[in-house]
């Protein structure tokens, strides 16, 4: 928990508000404007009012992404939410307010680019309004929202990140210290063709699905192409890649699958492996073992993240003193 908890902070943190990290119909909610007057603000920050619609929004974007996980909160864990969701608000708006006390008016023409890719998922401009309208938006205010994730993206870019320097030293000592996030499994690269055969499927239809596979087995056997053969024959999507799964490793693929691929050495073919899904035959192309990725492999990647890591301490060092400053009122949680 506490884990997702740092992911949805971070990403606040970078100024990217909690319902932009899935779509942008989320995000366009946080500007939307409930037809009910509303009783008691979720907060108040220096005079700016955080409504509970806006809380609420929030929450049931951070209930679905834990619920996509696999995560049930307790009702601890729930009031923790709660707390959590509220003061990352409060420290969106206290950036907000930095922002424009220093001028920063956000990237309009990234903006434009942004709602030009969200009108491109709807079929039809009529499909696109009708969204809007059925979540009581206008345009106006999906942009208005998005130059204000924009404004706090250019100050913390401006005030926080400008400036820092990650040595060879300090990558070095992650790598060192934190060994074990950079150990690769054993994995395997392997094709495969699906004959599908369904859950409530009659006797018949899998005695023709075994009978197809089995011809397929056969002309794999004389020496017919495999991917070809994946590519006019399997079910499944992957045989717009002649069948090719790429790299996986144990615990990635049902285990009937994968005991028969990780047995397999390179070039080889399977017999006729059975799972929930079907009949399958798959051939393995390349196999690694278990190795440690080399240091100059992941340099980069160390070192933007510990750009980020201080990035955030001077965002979090700002908060703090800003919620010092400011005049901020909350509404209890178990009101909220």
């Amino acid at each position: 928990m506490r884990e997702t908890w740092k992911r949805f902070r971070s990403i606040l943190i970078m100024a990217l508000a909690l319902c932009l990290a899935g779509s942008m119909p989320a995000a366009a909610a946080e500007a939307a404007k409930d037809k009910e007057p509303e009783k008691k603000p979720a907060a108040t920050v220096n005079g700016k009012t955080i409504t509970r619609a806006q809380f609420d929004r929030q929450m049931n974007g951070v209930r679905q992404r834990l619920l996509q996980s696999g995560h049930l909160l307790s009702d601890v864990e729930l009031r923790d939410v709660k707390t959590r969701v509220l003061e990352s608000l409060i420290d969106r708006e206290l950036l907000y307010q930095e922002s424009q006390k220093r001028g920063f008016k956000g990237d309009a023409q990234a903006v434009d680019g942004q709602i030009a890719q969200f009108k491109q998922r709807f079929e039809t401009p009529e499909a696109y309004q009708q969204a809007l309208k059925s979540m009581n938006l206008t345009e106006n205010s999906i942009r208005d929202e998005l130059l204000k994730n924009s404004a706090i993206d250019q100050l913390v870019q401006d005030r926080f990140a400008k400036g820092i320097t990650v040595s060879d030293e300090e990558t070095k000592a992650f790598y060192k210290d934190r060994h074990d996030l950079f150990e690769r499994p054993e994995r395997v690269h392997a094709r495969h063709i699906l004959v599908s055969v369904k859950p409530d499927a009659s006797a018949d239809d899998k005695k023709a699905a075994r009978k197809k596979i089995d011809d397929l087995k056969a002309r794999v056997k004389k020496g017919e192409d495999f991917a070809a053969l994946a590519g006019a024959n399997s079910d499944c999507p992957s045989k717009e890649r002649g069948g090719d799964l790429g790299f996986f490793a144990r615990g990635q693929m049902v285990k009937p699958f994968e005991d028969a691929a990780f047995s397999l050495a390179p070039g080889a073919v399977s017999d006729v492996v059975e799972t929930d899904f079907g009949y399958h035959l798959i051939q393995v192309i390349e196999k690694k073992p278990q190795e440690t990725v080399p240091y100059e492999e992941v340099q980069p990647t160390i070192s933007e993240h510990l750009q980020k890591q201080k990035m955030q301490q001077k965002v979090e060092e700002f908060l703090t003193q800003a919620k010092k400053d400011a005049k901020i009122t909350r509404t209890a949680v178990d009101e909220l």
